[in-house]
């Protein structure tokens, strides 16, 4: 079952390149998780399966980057490092 929203990784990936700024690169990083991270809310109020879905979710997106973006490290590390955040983030709620 996918717990991620691949289908925009492919713009998100556009967007990125195109931004002329580091900041632009950001934000466009963070609107993309969560929206590819779409599903991990409904979760939120279940500790324990929320911790289980949203390892689930970061470990299938980098299997993902690593397929297809490889030849971009630094996408991969920002994006990854972005969508951490926003699982810490949700949890904190």
């Amino acid at each position: 079952m996918n717990e991620i929203n691949d289908d925009i990784l492919a713009s998100v990936y556009r967007q990125y390149t195109e931004a002329p700024h580091t900041r632009q690169k950001t934000e466009v990083l963070i609107t993309a998780v969560r929206e590819i991270f779409f599903k991990l809310p409904r979760y939120v109020n279940d500790h324990e399966k929320y911790k289980e879905r949203s390892q689930f979710a970061l470990e299938e997106l980098e299997n993902y980057l690593n397929r297809f973006f490889y030849q971009d490290a630094e996408f991969i590390e920002r994006i990854l490092y972005e969508a951490k955040a926003y699982i810490l983030e949700l949890s904190e709620t």
